[in-house]
C-alpha cells in the first residue's frame, strides 16, 4: 500500500503560550490532537505531507525559559529551544565541550541552524525515505521494512530489528558521549533521564524514535563539566552542507578517571555506544596501534545490509580521525 504525496497542511489552530504550564494545559486540552512547535524544521514538513495531522499546534518559541546557555557550578545547562547557531558560536561551550559546538556547526545550512533547536534536533523523527514516502512500513503500522531488501545505503548496520532506520540527530551521539541528562516536564510533573535513555530502540517500540510521552516537553539538557575532559566530533555526509550524516562519531575522554565514551551516529536507530572500542582505549596510551585497534573494535557486531557495507570501513576511518585529534 502507498499513501498519496501531499504538500499542503490541513488547517490548524496556532497557540502561542508564554509559560511552560500554559503549554502543558493546552496539550492536556487537546491531548490527542496537538503538536509542539520549536524550530519547525521537522514538524512543518510532517504537517505539509499530512502524515502527522494535528488540529492544534502549540508554539513554544515565546517561552523564554526554554532558551539560553547557562553555567551552574559543575554543569552546563542548555535550554531545549536554544538555536543550533547559538551552540555553534558560543565560545565558552566550544572551550568546554568542543564536540557539541562542532556537531552543531555541521548540521545542515546556516539558515536551518538559525531556525533549528537543540531539542528539535534530538527529537526529530526518522528520515528514512520509505517512512517519509508513500509506503506503509512497520513504523507506519505496516507489515514490511522496504529498506531491508530495497535501497538501503543510508540505513543501519547496528541494532536493526525489523526497522533499519538511523537516528538523524547529529547531536544525539554528542550528548550521549558527554553523559548529559535530559529534563522533561509533562502533565504528571518533571522527570530527568540520561541522554542514552532518551532514544527508543526499534526492538522496544518500532513506531517512535524517543521516549517522551504524549504532552511532555523537553525543557533542558544538562551536561557535566569534568576536569580534564576532552571531546571530538567527526561526521561524514554526501555533502559538507545540508545533508544528514552517513556516519558520525562523538568521543569523550576523561584521563583523570580513566573513562572513555565512543558513540556513533547515522548507523543505528539510536546513538550507538561502542563499548568494545572504549575498553581498548581506557587506560591506554593513544598511540597508532591503540587507535587502530579501537577503530576495528568500534564495528564489532555490525550487520550491514545489501548496500551499506561501506559504513563498516567508514566508521573505522572516523573513529581513527577523532582519536587522532585527541591523541
Amino acid at each position: 500500500m502507498t499513501r498519496m504525496a501531499i504538500d499542503e497542511p490541513r488547517p490548524f489552530t496556532l497557540h502561542e503560550p508564554a509559560e511552560v504550564d500554559a503549554a502543558l494545559a493546552l496539550a492536556a486540552e487537546h491531548f490527542r490532537d496537538h503538536a509542539y512547535l520549536a524550530g519547525g524544521c521537522d514538524l512543518l514538513d510532517q504537517l505539509k505531507r499530512q502524515w502527522r495531522n494535528r488540529g492544534h499546534v502549540i508554539n513554544l518559541k515565546g517561552i523564554d525559559a526554554l532558551s539560553g546557555i547557562r553555567r551552574a557550578d559543575d554543569r552546563l545547562r542548555i535550554g531545549a529551544l536554544t538555536k543550533l547557531s547559538a551552540l555553534e558560536r558560543d565560545s565558552d561551550l566550544a572551550a568546554m565541550h568542543p564536540a557539541l559546538a562542532l556537531g552543531a556547526a555541521r548540521i545542515a545550512t546556516p539558515q536551518i541552524r538559525n531556525m533549528g533547536t537543540i531539542g528539535g534536533n534530538l527529537l526529530q523523527d526518522s528520515r528514512c525515505p520509505y517512512y517519509r514516502g508513500p509506503w506503509y512500513c512497520y513504523r507506519h503500522g505496516g507489515i514490511v521494512c522496504d529498506a531491508h531488501h530495497g535501497i538501503n545505503a543510508e540505513h543501519a548496520i547496528f541494532g536493526g530489528d525489523r526497522c533499519y532506520t538511523v537516528t538523524p540527530s547529529d547531536l544525539g551521539p554528542v550528548v550521549v558521549a558527554l553523559d548529559a541528562m535530559i529534563e522533561v516536564v509533562g502533565h504528571d510533573g518533571a522527570r530527568t533521564l540520561a541522554a542514552r535513555d532518551l532514544f527508543m530502540p526499534p526492538g522496544e517500540n518500532i513506531t517512535v524514535m524517543h521516549r517522551l510521552q504524549n504532552g511532555e516537553i523537553l525543557t533542558a539538557i544538562e551536561i557535566p563539566v569534568r576536569k580534564g575532559q576532552r571531546s571530538a566530533f567527526v561526521k561524514n555526509a554526501p555533502r559538507n552542507a545540508w545533508d544528514f550524516s552517513r556516519a558520525s562519531v562523538a568521543i569523550t575522554l576523561e584521563p583523570l578517571e580513566g573513562r572513555a565514551r565512543i558513540v556513533l551516529g547515522g548507523v543505528a536507530a539510536i546513538p550507538w555506544r561502542c563499548h568494545a572500542a572504549e575498553r581498548v582505549i581506557e587506560g591506554a596510551s593513544l598511540d597508532q596501534k591503540t587507535i587502530d585497534a579501537a577503530a576495528i573494535a568500534a564495528t564489532d557486531g555490525a550487520e550491514p545490509l545489501s548496500h551499506n557495507a561501506y559504513k563498516v570501513g567508514l566508521v573505522r576511518k572516523l573513529v581513527r580521525e577523532a582519536l587522532t585529534q585527541l591523541a
